[in-house]
């Protein structure tokens, strides 16, 4: 596997158990580094950067590639970082006035009901990124990432009599017809 290509390029496709696995890892590195600079550098914030800015990069760059899977453009990787950097910004506000601070309640409401938006907002997210299939074959930006050989015949498919079509579909390549 091209670890090159997979962290750091914007090209091609990324299927769901891939785009999976980098960003749990992406999640555990900032967890051990958050640790680590909590407890054993002076300067937190310093180390902080210098890890997050590589992660930043690999997020939106296997994002993009999980989206062109889904035949959409990678420039939505960038809305997704912005409604994610916007969640943690609204949510950090949000507790920290309702706790402790006296607001109106109108502008309470208005708190409550950006939070259901953006709550929404990030499930459609997640439901587009880690439980949708990609597009089948070949799509406008490269060849499908579940199929074993670049350019192999796409075999057709027979869907057993009674059984649903979403429990038909697979993740891993077509078996031999």
């Amino acid at each position: 596997m091209d670890f090159v290509w997979l962290l750091f390029s914007f090209k091609g496709r990324l299927n769901r158990a891939r785009y999976l696995v980098v960003e749990l890892a992406l999640l555990l590195l900032w967890v051990v580094a958050w640790h680590k600079s909590t407890f054993l550098v002076s300067s937190p914030e310093a180390l902080g950067w210098v890890a997050a800015i590589p992660m930043i990069w690999i997020n939106t760059a296997t994002t993009a590639k999980r989206l062109h899977d889904r035949n959409r453009s990678g420039w939505w990787a960038v809305a997704i970082f912005v409604v994610n950097r916007l969640s943690y910004l609204y949510y950090g506000l949000f507790f920290g006035l309702s706790f402790g601070v006296d607001i109106s309640i109108a502008r309470e409401m208005l708190l409550v009901m950006f939070a259901v938006a953006l709550s929404l907002l990030q499930t459609w997210i997640i439901i587009e990124l880690f439980f949708l299939m990609g597009t089948e074959g070949p799509n406008r930006f490269g060849p499908d990432p579940t199929r074993t050989a670049p350019g192999a015949a796409v075999a057709s498919r027979l869907e057993p009599h009674g059984v649903p079509d979403f429990l038909v579909r697979r993740s891993g390549p077509l078996p031999p017809s």
